[in-house]
């Protein structure tokens, strides 16, 4: 007797369609053919890993104090030290720490080569810096810092910039999400990449600091637009591969994060560094040309002579013929919506009931491990030790946590996975915080801190990870592009938020981490409300998604006759 599935009303009919899971079953699943591009497209995270951390070094933090001409004027006062320059010419504050944005109030034009009886006297208050400013190249020779002055009043627009490129990834995000659902996911991940390339080398030239605010936005959407494209068309190709196969694209982002200490170290003028690791893109313009369509996006949109074409294509690449009779094997019925021929944008994620709810939950998931990932990630300068070391270090602990997700999320599940780690994340910030606020200088105590911050690192990591695999398979091929720039768009408003909430430590010390941790308990609590994706198919049309999120049906594809719309099952409508 045949099995029928119930579905509702908002599916009009059924129709015949290549399911490509069924293909790879045929051709392999993660072939050499599917390893090489996998390997191509991983340079993608490479360029959108060194422009997303590069504000570590290009805006780093350096010292710096009033001009005080011609006292620093070592031609003059050649004797002089940088601490009897402080001490003669800049005021403390209550923290008994230099006040470098004020000055003696004293007279500097009454001061004589080797003659300090301008400044050896008893001062009458203190002043703004009306020479600018001095600042300490020894350790770089230039940052925008340095040439624009991003210091005292002025020091909220380094963050201003940081916020400025999320929010280029947010509408990178909703850019590459349209065009990879509109021209496709190669085509999408090659015209980000050029827009990464010419906006990224025009800043290592730009003069104006608003010019420099603006590419950088551009850079951002371009670059990160990319990545994210990259990812979409992975998760696309190696079927029950996927996990370790998108994983690992996050891993390439993860070691280009430590590479990006190897540029900053040699070329320490920032315009130079900025030129050199915006070079990047330009080896996948020719990758470009190696690399076929998805044939999941052809089949999905009813193009199914293309879609062969593109899947002959893996085929000879992994040693296999595929003869019509294969193909005629993996077609299934599918319920398909009332409205078949037409683009899908963000807002048709929203309209059915059950993929609303699961919408919202994945945007907080993403918004919550954004938050967390740059608010770790740009703050390496404010760790004790070598700033190269440290973002070095967050890089390589950032593989760490993707080998974990690649070993766990198929023996566990997504959902436990994900709920887990946020626990982790947002206790190991909790408890770092709670520590460095007790330790008053025990050291034991500020280690035990440390460790827990680097583990907060390592799980929120894995998190990037997971939430971006679970993603891809929650929601159906046609509007797949939407829903995982939707989740990036909604990450950006965490990311946006993380200088804005590190620029707070400078009054409250404990306030960031806190923040951090509680938000991502939070999400470990909601990350328990999202359905089981492992080892299921992957939906293909909104009508299906809305059967999986319901639980009917049986989508494990453990056996190819589990899957609930086989050619020889039937799908009526309520």
């Amino acid at each position: 007797m045949k099995k029928q599935v119930q579905v509702k009303p908002d599916v009009d009919q059924t129709k015949q369609m290549i399911e490509f899971d069924l293909v790879l079953d045929k051709i392999g699943h993660l072939g050499r053919f599917q390893v090489i591009i996998c390997i191509m497209l991983s340079y993608t995270g490479i360029q959108a890993s060194l422009h997303a951390v590069s504000s570590v070094f290009y805006a780093a933090k350096t010292p710096y104090r009033c001009n005080v001409p011609p006292i620093d004027n070592s031609s003059f006062y050649p004797n002089l030290t940088e601490t009897e320059i402080l001490n003669y010419t800049i005021p403390r504050n209550e923290n008994g720490n230099f006040d470098r944005c004020q000055r003696f109030n004293v007279s500097l034009e009454s001061c004589e080569p080797a003659n300090l009886a301008c400044v050896n006297q008893t001062h009458e208050g203190t002043m703004e810096c009306d020479h600018g400013y001095h600042y300490d190249t020894s350790q770089y020779k230039s940052t925008i810092i340095t040439e624009w002055d991003l210091v005292c009043d002025g020091a909220i627009w380094a963050s201003v910039v940081s916020s400025v490129f999320m929010a280029g990834m947010w509408t990178g995000a909703v850019i590459s999400g349209y065009l990879l659902d509109f021209i496709g996911r190669r085509y999408t991940i090659l015209v980000m990449a050029v827009g990464s390339l010419i906006s990224g080398l025009c800043i290592s030239a730009v003069q104006p600091f608003w010019a420099f605010v603006i590419l950088r936005f551009c850079v951002a959407a371009c670059s990160h637009g990319a990545f994210m494209s990259s990812f979409v068309y992975i998760i696309e190709v190696t079927g029950n591969s996927r996990t370790a196969a998108g994983v690992h694209l996050h891993t390439a982002f993860s070691i280009a994060y430590a590479v990006n200490s190897l540029f900053a170290y040699y070329l320490r003028d920032w315009r130079q560094y900025y030129f050199a690791i915006s070079l990047t893109p330009a080896l996948y313009i020719i990758f470009h040309l190696f690399i076929p369509e998805s044939p999941r996006w052809h089949f999905s949109n009813g193009r199914i002579e293309k879609g062969m074409a593109e899947a002959n294509r893996f085929a000879a690449g992994n040693g296999i013929v595929m003869t019509p009779q294969d193909y005629e094997d993996t077609f299934v019925s599918r319920p398909t919506d009332r409205e078949t021929a037409r683009n899908y944008n963000c807002l048709d994620l929203f309209r059915p009931k059950r993929m609303r709810w699961v919408v919202l939950n994945m945007m907080f998931s993403w918004m919550v491990i954004s938050m967390v990932y740059y608010g770790l990630s740009l703050n390496a300068g404010s760790l004790a030790g070598d700033i190269y070391l440290n973002n070095a270090l967050n890089g390589i602990l950032e593989i760490i946590g993707y080998f974990i997700v690649q070993f766990t999320m198929d023996k566990y599940g997504r959902r436990t996975i994900m709920s887990s780690f946020f626990f982790i994340q947002g206790f190991g910030c909790l408890g770092s915080a709670a520590l460095k606020e007790v330790a008053n200088g025990n050291q034991a105590i500020l280690l035990a801190s440390t460790i827990l911050a680097f583990t907060g690192k390592v799980f929120n990591a894995g998190s990037f990870g997971a939430v971006y695999n679970l993603t891809a398979e929650l929601f159906p091929t046609v509007i797949r592009g939407n829903a995982v720039g939707l989740g990036s768009m909604a990450a950006r408003a965490g990311s946006i938020c993380s200088p804005f909430i590190i620029f707070l430590q400078d009054r409250h010390s404990w306030l960031p981490a806190t923040v951090f941790g509680v938000f991502g308990v939070a999400g470990g609590f909601f990350s328990l409300a999202y359905p089981e994706t492992m080892n299921r198919y992957m939906p293909q049309t909104i009508a299906e998604a809305e059967l999986f999120y319901s639980g009917k049906g049986d989508f494990t594809h453990t056996d190819e006759e589990a899957n609930p719309f086989h050619k020889e099952k039937e799908v009526t409508r309520l």
